[in-house]
């Protein structure tokens, strides 16, 4: 078990976001963790990370209007050097996230940058250990807190939350002891061969524009993969996008002709990479805009997120697709692995 107090701020990238800013940021993190034994080919290949479970709690400076924000989530540990006493980790967790003062048109109107209680908590941090016996370790980094509902409902400018943490561990006798097995050079060997994934997926966003309604999102997503390690694989794909919030703001816009639907159809090229973790794949892509009628976004889209490879074709995705640092709306994701 590992305990944690953070300090830290809010970063604010708008004035919205800015003007909400009345103190600094306090949080406490537990976290339960285990050591990864190498049974799974992937944990062997990371170096035996560490798998667990953390609560995160933190103010935000401004209870009046922001309240507190609450973080339930599963993440991986993985260690950046050989070292026993020290030790490098980056942390990655993705989970479930409570704002708890959101924004409400009556009583919380000045809450500018949140909608929702329900939120995505996205948690990473780069942190450093040292053993000061075989039970207790000691912990410090910097870490980086994102909360968001994907633009299901608005405002959703998102709190990010960038923090120093100092901590103490406390584990069972043994745990860091766990006899690693050798790496057999054979299990190093991957297929390089390049793939062709196709992900279909739907989701839904909320504009500021007919009182809070709710409008379906449609993406086709085809792509060219090629390995280059056991971690890693890049790609080229093509995109088409079908958002119905693009014909409301067009209709009251005159932007363009909502007769005719395919006039609201988008294509993108893009360029991406996936992180892989035995049969999950965290992906991190770039796209470009070259046909469109809508520009209000501007003409690059990106999109972050998790895959799952389920079986040798069967994908399963749960993805976010943004426009920088603004969501576009969550993508749910089914697709097939050529």
């Amino acid at each position: 078990m590992t305990a944690n107090a953070h300090f830290g701020i809010i970063i604010a990238h708008t004035p919205n976001r800015a003007s909400l800013k009345k103190s600094h940021i306090g949080a406490g993190e537990l976290t339960l963790a285990r050591k990864a034994t190498g049974e799974k080919k992937w944990e062997r290949i990371y170096k035996y990370p560490e798998k667990g479970l953390g609560l995160y709690m933190a103010t935000l400076g401004n209870p009046e209007q922001l309240g507190q924000a609450i973080g339930f989530f599963p993440f991986i540990n993985f260690p950046l050097n050989p070292g026993r006493k020290f030790k490098l980790f980056v942390r990655a967790g993705d989970g479930l996230g409570i704002i708890t003062n959101p924004y409400e048109r009556t009583k919380n109107h000045k809450n500018n940058i949140n909608g929702t209680y329900i939120n995505e908590f996205i948690y990473l941090r780069l942190y450093s250990i040292y053993h000061v016996s075989k039970r207790v370790r000691m912990e410090t980094g910097i870490g980086l807190t994102h909360l968001s509902n994907g633009n299901w409902a608005v405002p959703n400018l998102g709190i990010n939350i960038a923090t120093l943490n100092m901590g103490l561990s406390f584990h069972k006798s043994g745990l860091e002891q766990i006899k690693q097995r050798r790496i057999d050079t054979t299990l190093l060997r991957f297929d390089r061969k390049p793939f062709v994934t196709v992900i279909g997926s739907g989701g839904v966003n909320e504009t500021n524009y007919r009182n809070g309604k709710k409008y379906g999102t449609f993406a086709l997503a085809m792509a060219v993969w090629k390995p280059v390690s056991q971690k890693s694989r890049f790609c080229i794909g093509h995109d088409l996008f079908y958002d119905m919030s693009y014909l409301a703001k067009a209709e009251e816009r005159g932007t363009f002709d909502t007769s005719k639907k395919l006039n609201n159809l988008q294509a993108g090229v893009r360029l991406g990479y996936e992180m892989v973790v035995g049969k999950v794949a965290m992906p991190i892509e770039m796209g470009y805009y070259y046909h469109t009628k809508t520009t209000v976004n501007g003409p690059l889209y990106h999109r972050v997120g998790l895959r799952f490879y389920m079986t040798e074709h069967l994908i399963l995705a749960y993805t976010l697709k943004t426009h920088w640092a603004t969501a576009q709306n969550i993508e749910f994701g089914v697709g097939y692995k050529f």
